[in-house]
């Protein structure tokens, strides 16, 4: 009888400790200290120049679960660009988010980078935007502390529109402009901060 006390003690302990552990886990995003942006080159009419600009996200949200799976949701009508008619076109004509209002991007944390420092990842990543999903390979550095979490690209991750079918929202938006050509291939980078 004694054993068995002890025993089922133990395992109270046990359970304790492994829930604990999964909170310590859990974490959620911290929209105002994250980002998402890509640069974003324009051939211009006359064939001879071109031009260079940031475009970013600031609606983003997500988690990280107890198990370790992240998600971040991107609000793609949030899109900002400078200019207010462009921020408009890229939601109605390029993501059409009347459709395709978001894009979710979901990855595997292992558990060695939730420990305290930083640490040098490739990070697998999912990305499901406009109905189509893709694999990339991340190279990100993830700094783990006492309130919370931060990943941030350590070279810029290379999307390509056609990969999810965005060809023809890109095409419309170069006839809009007037120039000759919007490359299809883009960097983009990130830093997203979660808070325990």
């Amino acid at each position: 009888m004694r054993k068995l006390g002890i025993s089922a003690v133990s395992m109270a302990f046990a359970l304790a400790g492994s829930i604990a552990a999964g909170s310590a886990l859990a974490l959620d995003i911290d929209n105002a200290k994250s980002s998402v942006s890509l640069v974003s080159t324009k051939v211009l009419a006359d064939g001879t120049s071109s031009a260079a600009e940031i475009f970013s996200f600031n609606s983003l949200s997500g988690n990280v679960d107890e198990n370790g799976e992240a998600t971040v949701i991107i609000d793609l009508g949030a899109i900002e660009t400078g200019i207010g008619i462009r921020n408009e076109r890229m939601g109605e004509f390029f993501f059409e988010t009347d459709s395709y209002p978001e894009a979710t991007i979901t990855a595997q944390v292992p558990d060695s980078v939730m420990e305290q420092g930083t640490h040098m990842i490739d990070l697998e990543v999912k990305v499901d935007m406009h109905g189509s999903q893709m694999m990339y390979t991340v190279p990100a550095m993830v700094t783990s502390g006492d309130e919370g979490v931060t990943v941030v690209t350590s070279k810029p991750l290379l999307v390509d529109a056609s990969s999810f079918e965005l060809q023809s929202g890109l095409e419309r938006l170069r006839e809009l402009a007037g120039l000759m050509h919007i490359p299809a291939t883009v960097p983009v980078t990130f830093v997203l901060a979660f808070t325990r």
